[in-house]
């Protein structure tokens, strides 16, 4: 599946949204700016918050991804709503798939509220890190790829989660993850103190 690769998104004169984009199937990734004329046209119709809706629902479908950034933080949020789980199209292909779709073409009222209501809604304060016991004595997850999970002593440099079920999530993709379990941190002053945890 194609998507779009967003490094930066401005609303220039006359109110016209413009994207710097590059596409993911063609290497090198060539980022140029270009004028996204349905987004102008729901910003010049309906206003920004219409707009801010739009992009998160493309951000929430796969076909916008990129760094960090407001729609990307609202996206992580309302994954975890459980007002979401209706409208998630990653649910398996077969009937439980095509429910979803009707879900989302027939409430499309409620989704676009559900869509606001985690752009106004903050990620949780709370972090954590995944941990595992080793032979010298604690090691945290410092970074995930697609087949492989590295791995750190120093919890300075492990990767922070902002959910416990995602860190508790990623055992599911790796086998000998029994004794892999997500901490919470206390303060930055711990995460920057502690190193075997």
């Amino acid at each position: 599946m194609s998507y779009c690769i967003i490094k930066s998104i401005q609303i220039r004169d006359n109110n016209k949204v413009f994207i710097n984009v590059a596409s993911n199937n063609v290497r090198p990734h060539r980022y140029d700016w270009w004028e996204c004329d349905s987004l102008s046209k729901i910003l010049q119709e309906e206003g920004q918050e219409a707009l801010d809706v739009a992009i998160l629902a493309e951000y929430e479908s796969g076909n916008f991804q990129g760094p960090k950034n407001k729609y990307t933080r609202a996206r992580d949020v309302l994954y975890h709503m459980p007002e979401y789980k209706s409208f998630n199209w990653r649910a398996p292909w077969g009937e439980e798939y095509d429910r979803v779709c009707g879900q989302r073409q027939s409430n499309r009222t409620r989704y676009e509220e559900l869509l606001r209501k985690a752009l106004k809604t903050q990620l949780p304060q709370d972090k954590f890190v995944l941990r595992k016991k080793i032979p010298l004595g604690t090691a945290y997850l410092r970074k995930l790829t697609r087949r492989c999970a590295f791995w750190t002593q120093n919890i300075a440099e492990a990767k922070i989660f902002r959910y416990a079920e995602d860190a508790e999530g990623i055992k599911e993709y790796f086998k000998n993850a029994e004794n892999w379990e997500a901490v919470k941190l206390e303060t930055k002053v711990d995460k920057r103190r502690a190193v075997n945890g």
